[in-house]
């Protein structure tokens, strides 16, 4: 089984303290993704095949991906818009600061930034990419928007039909160029067709689509290909239990047979259930690995089913 990324140190107190020291104004209403992790207990977080970071909401594990991303510049589907401090958490040790001509620096130790580590993230294949819900969604819609521009298309070829083959409207030949004679070789490649066939051959038929779970889960398949490393941003989202087992299945299997290598973020217990999954607890202070059966989520699954076991 594959791992390209190792590890992975995220910024102590001290450090953000010096890179907020940088700003010296006071307007912003978030220091966003400062203030986070710290708190957490987060720093050193050591990888596995499959590695997961499990919390609530709002508990910082889409935040986690969008940093590792940023920092390995991995490919991204939809561009990320990070915040006035996300480039500063990620990236920067030095800022010039507007209205100065002095560069400010932070000096910091080289391993807690991550800058030595760099020489090992360089063997991180290019395929690697992050995914997320939003990229799931924004396929979704891209190909019913593509599905309307095909049923428009085809209303017009099917009133042109209609113009020439039945009420007889036909352009006349009066000029070999321009919109005019367009418009004499598309009604001349009508002669003796039906009205499906002139759609067919003009338009073609729409882009096959299912259910929005069908769609998210061939979307997964489509992109993890084998061989990379894989950023998972709450892939469980528009899939039901049905797909979210074998969306679970599909990943187990790419990562015991395929090079694939899974960071996840998600609360979903079954991809929390991956078989040899290692899960960090965003909800507990200190960030512990824990068994994904000891999860607050996953027992409150339990239990619900538990007390109504009767009802089976």
């Amino acid at each position: 089984m594959a791992i390209y990324l190792n590890d992975f140190i995220f910024r102590s107190s001290d450090e953000e303290s010096k890179l907020l020291s940088l700003e010296r104004r006071t307007c912003f209403e978030s220091y966003y993704p400062m203030n986070i992790f710290p708190s957490k207990g987060l720093g050193r977080v050591v990888f596995d095949p499959v590695t997961i970071f499990y919390g609530g909401n709002g508990s910082g594990k889409s935040t986690i991906l969008n940093i590792i991303a940023a920092r390995l510049k991995v490919l991204r589907e939809i561009p990320f818009k990070p915040s006035q401090f996300f480039d500063w958490y990620v990236d920067g040790l030095t800022r010039l600061v507007h209205g100065d001509v002095e560069d400010y620096e932070v000096h910091v130790d080289p391993l807690s930034f991550n800058s030595d580590l760099s020489e090992e993230w360089k063997g991180i294949p290019a395929e690697s990419r992050i995914l997320t819900s939003e990229d799931v969604f924004e396929k979704t819609l891209t190909v019913r928007g593509r599905n309307r521009e095909i049923d428009r298309q085809r209303d017009m070829v099917a009133q042109k039909w209609w113009a020439y083959s039945v009420e007889g409207k036909h352009t006349n030949m009066t000029s070999l160029h321009g919109p005019e004679y367009e418009a004499w070789k598309s009604q001349h490649s009508m002669k003796g067709k039906s009205m499906s066939r002139v759609i067919k051959e003009e338009v073609g038929f729409n882009i096959k689509t299912g259910s929005n779970g069908e769609n998210a889960f061939e979307f997964f398949m489509e992109k993890v290909l084998g061989n990379a490393l894989y950023l998972l941003d709450e892939p469980e989202n528009s899939l039901s239990a049905k797909w979210q087992v074998k969306l679970a299945s599909y990943l187990e299997g790419m990562a015991r047979f395929e090079g694939c290598q899974f960071v996840i973020a998600t609360h979903s217990p079954f991809l929390l259930g991956i078989r040899g999954a290692k899960i960090y607890d965003l909800d507990t202070v200190g960030v512990p690995v824990r068994k994904w059966t000891e999860l607050e989520n996953v027992r409150q699954y339990y239990e619900f089913f538990r007390d109504r076991n009767d009802e089976f």
